[in-house]
């Protein structure tokens, strides 16, 4: 049986939708960081701090392969269930929620109803469609980025951390927990890409330079 305290902050997880979300792709198979937020386009850092609270709770747990990088899969799943009784309603409120039923029905024929549903299945569709061109427009610039680091940067490492600081500034700990990376390796990478003009450091957090031209357009 749970305690009292430990269902509530069972609750409090599901009550979060990017933990819920967390928690369905990880039924599927275990994930390390950078792929739950490219995934679920959730920035690094929310990701690493919905798994650490996960973790905390013993939702998740994790293991490192061979390259050192966290994969973090489900020791605990749960469903909550919610059970609804309707109460009784006085004869005239009844009376009124089926005039308007009746009502609403004359006024939108079943012809029209299966139209918007047809339009809004259109529209899913083409935001389907929108997305994996997106997606796939993603991909091609991490694979260039990884290729063309190959004849820039001292290492794939580098450009690895260049990726992962394109959603937010993220400290030596949190690049290794997204990347997989030991921080040993992490820090003496960062200090080469600070000395090729690539990143910047404010408060313990790395982030990308952004040129100039480009800062003032944003």
């Amino acid at each position: 049986m749970f305690e009292q305290e430990h269902i509530a902050q069972l609750l409090d997880i599901l009550g979060n939708r990017n933990r819920r979300r967390i928690i369905e792709l990880l039924r599927y198979k275990p994930c390390f960081v950078t792929e739950i937020s490219d995934r679920l386009l959730l920035n690094p850092k929310a990701v690493i701090e919905h798994l650490a609270l996960m973790q905390k709770e013993d939702v998740v747990s994790f293991y490192q392969d061979e390259k050192r990088r966290k994969y973090y899969y489900l020791i605990q799943d749960f469903r909550l269930s919610v059970e609804m009784q309707p109460k009784d309603e006085p004869a005239e409120a009844v009376s009124a929620v089926s005039d308007e039923r009746e009502d609403s029905m004359q006024s939108l024929p079943l012809t029209d109803k299966i139209l918007q549903i047809r339009s809004l299945l259109d529209a899913r569709e083409k935001l389907i469609e929108n997305l994996e061109a997106v997606e796939h427009d993603i991909d091609s610039k991490m694979e260039e980025i990884m290729a063309g680091g190959r004849g820039v940067l001292n290492n794939n490492l580098e450009a690895e951390i260049l990726l992962s600081l394109i959603y937010a500034p993220l400290t030596p700990i949190e690049i290794s927990d997204s990347i997989g990376r030991s921080i040993p390796d992490v820090t003496a990478a960062l200090r080469s890409l600070i000395s090729q003009g690539y990143l910047e450091t404010n408060s313990g957090r790395y982030s990308l330079v952004v040129p100039k031209k480009q800062a003032k357009t944003q």
